[in-house]
């Protein structure tokens, strides 16, 4: 799989808001999934922000959304697809937010997670897809520090192959940051 990382910080750019008028805290009420439109019509999402947010995770999510994608949109290469498996695409975006304040203000330890992020995806044999961290400036009960955007996209030959790499990924992607984040946690880095 392609997995990529970048840093957009700076005047004008976006900041992920953890305290946003409609943010859900699924770490304290689970169920409430349920009201995340995303997440009820397509259950690959609901999985990806249950773990996320679950007990044992050390992150949790703030926003998110997807979108189909269409065939001019996609670069083959960049999704391990030849052209004929690139005519359809299907991608999301979930904001995460660390839930240790020390490592939320720490710009050095997102740079660390995005790095070990992307090369342990790299690793995984998964055509079709690819996963992007942007590492933003973010806010929460106060509190400046830093945040990942992950963007995690999928290709087929029609929709339902593109959805079925899109879920994919995207479960490889909220595995790997929950699995990462404990890592460091464990190590602390």
């Amino acid at each position: 799989m392609e997995a990529d990382w970048s840093v957009e910080i700076g005047p004008g750019l976006p900041c992920i808001d953890g305290s946003w008028e409609g943010f859900i805290d699924l770490r304290a009420a689970p169920s409430a999934v349920d009201s995340v439109p995303e997440a009820t019509k397509l259950p690959a999402l609901r999985a990806a922000l249950l773990a996320l947010n679950a007990a044992n995770s050390q992150v949790f999510t703030t926003k998110c959304d997807t979108w189909a994608l269409a065939g001019e949109d996609i670069d083959p290469y960049e999704f391990g697809a030849s052209a004929a498996q690139a005519r359809a695409g299907f991608a999301s975006y979930i904001d995460i937010l660390e839930r240790d304040a020390a490592r939320f203000a720490s710009f050095t330890f997102h740079q660390q997670r995005v790095r070990e992020l992307t090369r342990h995806l790299r690793e995984l044999d998964l055509p079709r897809g690819r996963v992007d961290f942007v590492l933003r400036a973010a806010l929460a009960q106060d509190q400046s520090g830093y945040g990942l955007t992950l963007y995690a996209a999928g290709c087929g030959a029609d929709d339902a192959s593109a959805y079925a790499s899109w879920k994919q990924v995207l479960a490889a992607a909220a595995a790997a940051t929950i699995a990462i984040a404990a890592q460091l946690q464990r190590t602390g880095e």
